[in-house]
């Protein structure tokens, strides 16, 4: 079967989306975490933008989940390690484990995403 090219705006649009969803995650996460901030103070600072990378290699795919991704480690590095006096290189330490983390997290994400999209188009496929 060939493969039908994509018009350039389209693409653009689902760019946009991809970074629309990225940030709603990154924000609920963040807002989700900065609440428990006075039970964790700078303990876990990214337990909660794991599963915001997940969501976001299933729901749109790798770029979506790499921006949230690299987003959620800035953001939880600078709001929930730096101003809390935590020194510089344990902090980047525990963002490098972050990230070290959700690399496969997001691997295995997208690759569940293609397999149900492969599943879904056989079912499809497949006569009644």
């Amino acid at each position: 079967m060939a493969k039908v090219a994509t018009p350039k705006r389209v693409v653009i649009l689902r760019g946009i989306i991809s970074l629309g969803v990225a940030a709603a995650l990154v924000g609920v996460a963040t807002l989700a975490r900065a609440a428990l901030t006075p039970v964790l103070g700078p303990l876990s600072p990214f337990m909660l933008y794991v599963p915001a990378v997940l969501l976001a290699g299933l729901i749109r795919g790798p770029f979506c989940g790499a921006v949230v991704m690299f987003a959620a480690g800035v953001v939880g590095l600078q709001l929930f390690l730096f101003p809390n006096g935590a020194a510089a290189t344990p902090s980047v330490v525990a963002l490098m484990i972050f990230w070290g983390v959700s690399a496969p997290v997001l691997v295995t994400a997208n690759e569940l995403r293609v397999q149900l999209g492969a599943a879904e188009r056989r079912a499809m496929a497949a006569p009644s």
